[in-house]
């Protein structure tokens, strides 16, 4: 019987991909991680190059310092934006110096930087896409709609809300804890997602 791709859910699954993006993980990769991998049809996974490069940027700067090894991180982050002009471009074209709280009550100087909401909300989409295979074993319908929430761009009280809904949750984790997901199943087949990588980077996903 042919496996079908568990993103798209109509294409022959002809190779892997990795649920979350193994790019996140900067080399040299740690030999005791089994990588999660879903089965997903050529155009589903290599289509995702150019979003899962950004990404791993965006991953590697708002998560970092929370790496065994920071430095490992940086190195990473630095080859990226030096092969790519185009992430390049998007992060000197878009940084600003801000006050920030980071480590402590007081604010500090920090650097914001401006990434593709487009972009982020494709990864998070296939992500979902593929937890929900992982949980279901059936593809998400390709009609249904997939809202992203990151956790820093929420209203206090939408936050408060989806937090509390998800301390509720049995927490699922991959990849040796670094990345963390809860989910629940509502009726209607709608399914609410929170996620987190490297105990920092949070992000919600609603789909119906």
């Amino acid at each position: 019987m042919t496996k079908l791709c568990a993103l798209c859910g109509e294409n022959e699954a002809t190779t892997k991909d990795h649920i979350p993006p193994k790019g996140i993980y900067p080399k040299p990769r740690d030999n005791n991680i089994s990588f999660n991998t879903i089965p997903a049809c050529t155009s589903c996974n290599n289509g995702a190059n150019v979003e899962d490069e950004e990404f791993k940027v965006l991953i590697g700067l708002s998560t970092g310092e929370y790496h065994d090894n920071p430095d490992v991180v940086i190195n990473s982050i630095a080859g990226t934006v030096g092969k790519n002009q185009k992430i390049a471009n998007q992060i000197f074209s878009t940084q600003k110096n801000i006050q920030a709280n980071i480590d402590s009550k007081a604010l500090e100087p920090a650097v914001s930087i401006t990434f593709d909401g487009e972009k982020y909300q494709k990864v998070i989409t296939r992500i979902i896409r593929g937890l929900y295979w992982m949980q279901k074993g059936i593809a998400i319908d390709c009609n249904s709609k997939i809202s992203i929430f990151p956790g820093n761009n929420m209203s206090h009280d939408f936050a408060s809300s989806m937090m509390e809904l998800m301390n509720c949750l049995e927490a699922k984790s991959l990849n040796k804890d670094t990345f963390v997901y809860k989910c629940v199943f509502c009726e209607g087949g709608t399914s609410i997602w929170g996620m987190q990588f490297f105990k920092k980077h949070t992000v919600f996903g609603y789909v119906q």
